[in-house]
């Protein structure tokens, strides 16, 4: 079943602007790797779509769920059972990875202010369009992919500490060949999958066709520290790629005095043998 196709839908399309002050909950999960979102819209073609690059889905009206590829989701005033409904047909996609359940974020959006601002805890929509949905789902959602990317450098670096530490104090590598190619290696695979994702972190699109878009994008970017956690990132990861490098030449370093203590060896055998040789009776 291939999905229905959908107009393209405007971002100024207004998707809520009431006559008094609306509330809105706003909840952001993560699931590890990316999300095939055509093969999820094949697979549940139940789902009314307004978007279809990010993925804006309405559950029921009044209620939105965005959908990023690079693994987060946002729920907009959804009910509990809408959520959960939702997580299981996303859980059930084959290739989709496991919800971080400890990556999760929250926030609250106030419809029919008198202007868009954003506050430290909240923000304030005038009326929400479709294009204010996706430049505040965006930076949520970049919000919580982040906060993965943050714990999987943390537990990369945890993992180099003690031996740093050891060839500090001690100046020698108490790890077997094993297992410094496995730390290197996890630590190469947690580079690859955040640098792979850090791509993504890009503007939206809706931000260059509208100046009031591009403001409030801006006024998200800062409110969450978006460009100050993705420059610790990096900076974490050229660490990693610095210890990873150093670790290698040390094995590389070890391995070679390893073999010039063989040869030498065997050259003290040959010379032994020679020796007691001439000196056998002729």
């Amino acid at each position: 079943m291939t999905p229905a196709a959908i107009a393209p839908q405007p971002a100024r399309l207004s998707l809520m602007k009431p006559s008094v002050a609306v509330e809105l909950a706003l909840q952001a999960d993560y699931f590890e790797g990316q999300i095939d979102i055509r093969a999820f819209r094949s697979r549940h073609p139940n789902y009314s779509v307004i978007s279809s690059n990010p993925l804006v889905l309405v559950p029921e009206v009044g209620s939105w769920i965005y959908v990023e590829r690079f693994g987060a989701v946002v729920f907009w005033n959804c009910s509990e059972a809408h959520v959960q409904t939702f997580l299981r047909d996303l859980q059930e996609l084959p290739g989709t990875g496991p919800r971080i359940g400890s990556t999760h974020d929250s926030q609250t959006v106030h419809v029919g202010s008198e202007e868009d601002t954003v506050g430290f805890s909240a923000v304030w929509l005038h009326e929400l369009t479709l294009g204010k949905l996706k430049v505040v789902s965006l930076a949520l959602a970049q919000s919580v992919a982040l906060d993965y990317f943050e714990t999987a450098v943390s537990t990369a670096m945890a993992k180099f500490q003690p031996v740093v530490r050891t060839m500090r104090e001690e100046g020698k590598l108490h790890l077997r060949h094993s297992e410094v190619l496995s730390l290197v290696g996890f630590a190469m695979e947690i580079r690859s999958v955040v640098l792979e994702n850090l791509t993504l972190f890009d503007d939206p699109p809706e931000s260059w066709e509208s100046e009031s878009l591009a403001h409030l994008d801006s006024a998200l970017f800062d409110q969450f520290d978006l460009e100050e956690r993705i420059n610790a990132i990096n900076q974490k990861l050229v660490y990693l790629k610095d210890a990873g490098s150093t670790l290698m030449g040390v094995l590389t370093n070890r391995k070679s005095v390893r073999l010039e203590w063989i040869v030498i060896v065997l050259i003290a055998i040959e010379i032994i043998f020679f020796v007691w040789k001439e000196m056998l009776p002729q």
